[in-house]
């Protein structure tokens, strides 16, 4: 019987496909340098309950993380968002994240079609159930502590269809029409509301500015990312700028 987390040649393997297994815990070392290191707020969003409560078991082992899961994480302003699908766009625009976390996506294989679906998902990184814990330790580390997606690099450094693969990312989506964007579909008091954000202005500040309350704010982002088809504020805010939308660029 295959063991979760089993001890090979002084790595713990992730293998967080296995079922009807248990991870094994090791305990935490003591280590002074972790007293002065930031800890990462890691968040569990996986559908398989499975692999979310072993990735759990796992990660809680390590001092500089702070684990949270399933919908309870929704509410923690994590650092980095482990998924191992695409997240469903309405329930990303409901959470409404002033930063939403890095994405890192959990897959089968590190084959070009797994990290195909991992970068449409959003993710930034990649890692395989197959691969060991220090692998996946090592990809949250770097999520939270880096400005580049290792993940593109992964995929352009690919020895077979890196190519193919980044050309493919980078082409339109012309068979979705409903990603096109509108010329100038937002009201005035929308575009009063976006450079708003694009100043990096929270909801509450946004209301106490315009007269409105901060639940009103809300409704209108997720109008804004609605009419947009945007995934976040940030991304709607790219857009309006790029499209000219603002009454100055200079100011946002």
């Amino acid at each position: 019987m295959p063991v979760v987390g089993k001890l090979l040649s002084n790595k713990t393997v992730l293998a967080l496909k296995h079922r009807n297994t248990q991870p094994l815990l090791i305990p935490l070392s003591q280590d002074s340098s972790l007293e002065d290191a930031r800890r990462v707020t890691v968040h569990l969003a996986i559908s398989n309950p499975e692999t979310e409560s072993n990735a759990l078991s796992l990660l809680g082992r390590n001092a500089r993380f702070s684990v949270v899961k399933g919908s309870i994480g929704y509410a923690a302003e994590a650092d980095v968002r482990i998924i191992d699908r695409r997240p469903d766009p309405d329930q990303v625009r409901a959470l409404d994240e002033l930063k939403p976390p890095r994405l890192l996506f959990l897959g089968e294989t590190s084959a070009d079609e797994e990290l195909i679906e991992a970068a449409r998902a959003g993710a930034w990184a990649f890692v395989a159930l197959t691969d060991d814990i220090e692998t996946l330790e090592a990809a949250i580390l770097t999520l939270a502590e880096s400005a580049g997606s290792p993940l593109l690099k992964q995929l352009a450094a690919g020895n077979t269809g890196a190519e193919a693969v980044l050309n493919q990312l980078s082409a339109p989506a012309i068979d979705h029409p409903e990603n096109i964007f509108e010329s100038g579909p937002l009201t005035t008091r929308e575009i009063e509301i976006l450079e708003l954000i694009a100043h990096g202005e929270p909801s509450k500040g946004i209301g106490k500015i315009v007269g409105l309350g901060e639940q009103t704010i809300k409704n209108y982002v997720l109008k804004i990312l609605d009419k947009t088809h945007t995934r976040n504020r940030a991304h709607a805010a790219a857009v309006a700028a790029q499209r000219g939308w603002f009454s100055t660029i200079e100011e946002v």
